[in-house]
């Protein structure tokens, strides 16, 4: 089952910021002072140590300013391998990013994300997710609602049988600003061969699509799902939509509202040029 991830939100949606309510036609956003944003990806892609890995901490201004997220600049950093014990300390670039050079990613291990920031303890758990090399890449032309022809890329891959799979396919065109991501599951198609499709309808000969095929969690998935479902409320009858959480938590006060997401995927990455 695919979902489609609205371009004009696709920067909310990669660092995971977004809680929000709608009343008919009025949004209501969050208020109540600033948030801690978590930018906590964790991307091994195939044929690559994974070794060199960024967390990004920041927090929130008001929903509607143009000021930019603030950096924290004054916090702690480590994830740990639950699994081997081994601890991995993210070093502070005073500006908002917390860097290592010497993580060891391991598939289906569990780690845990530690942020101590301001007297506060932050925490999430995630297992590294392993994703199925992609195979082939094709190229149609479809009809549009419009009438015109738009290109469609499919990226196949064969996905492991007898055991429930989750994925993220995330876009970036050479002529277009904004990434488009998608997500897959693998309710209807465990252990046969695949795909997952990008089309946009300013996508011209000669572009070239970089193409980043991820596994994620069911968890993480769910949790685009929600945000995407979110977004698509828009209509005059639409039902006030479930908050938006992540996985990060105070762990002396679960009621705080901490944006973002920490994720560990692992990638396989591709170039594509259009015809």
């Amino acid at each position: 089952m695919k979902k489609s991830i609205i371009k004009s939100i696709i920067t909310i949606l990669i660092i995971g910021i977004f809680s929000s309510c709608t009343e008919v036609v009025n949004v209501e956003v969050p208020n109540g002072g600033a948030r801690l944003v978590v930018e906590a990806s964790i991307l091994w892609e195939k044929g690559t140590t994974g070794a060199n890995q960024t967390i990004k901490l920041s927090t929130s201004t008001e929903y509607f300013s143009d000021t930019p997220n603030v950096p924290v600049t004054n916090a702690t950093v480590q994830v740990t391998n639950t699994n081997t014990g081994e601890v991995f300390t993210f070093l502070n670039q005073n500006n908002g990013e917390y860097t290592t050079n010497n993580f060891n990613p391991i598939l289906n291990n569990e780690y845990q994300l530690e942020v101590v920031n301001d007297g506060k303890t932050y925490t999430a758990v995630e297992s590294l997710v392993s994703v199925s090399e992609i195979k082939n890449i094709e190229q149609e032309s479809v009809s549009s609602i419009g009438g015109d022809d738009e290109i469609r890329l499919k990226i196949y891959f064969d996905d492991p049988a007898n055991e429930a799979n989750f994925y993220l396919g995330a876009f970036k065109a050479s002529n277009l600003a904004i990434p488009d991501l998608e997500t897959l599951d693998d309710e209807f198609t465990d252990g046969n061969e695949n795909f997952i499709e990008y089309e946009d309808e300013d996508l011209t000969a000669g572009a070239t699509i970089t193409i980043s095929l991820q596994g994620i969690s069911q968890r993480y998935y769910n949790y685009i799902d929600l945000l995407v479902e979110q977004l698509g409320q828009g209509g005059p009858f639409q039902t006030t939509p479930a908050r938006l959480k992540g996985n990060c938590i105070n762990v002396n006060d679960s009621n705080e509202e901490v944006f973002g997401y920490f994720r560990l995927s692992e990638t396989v990455n591709d170039v594509y040029t259009i015809n």
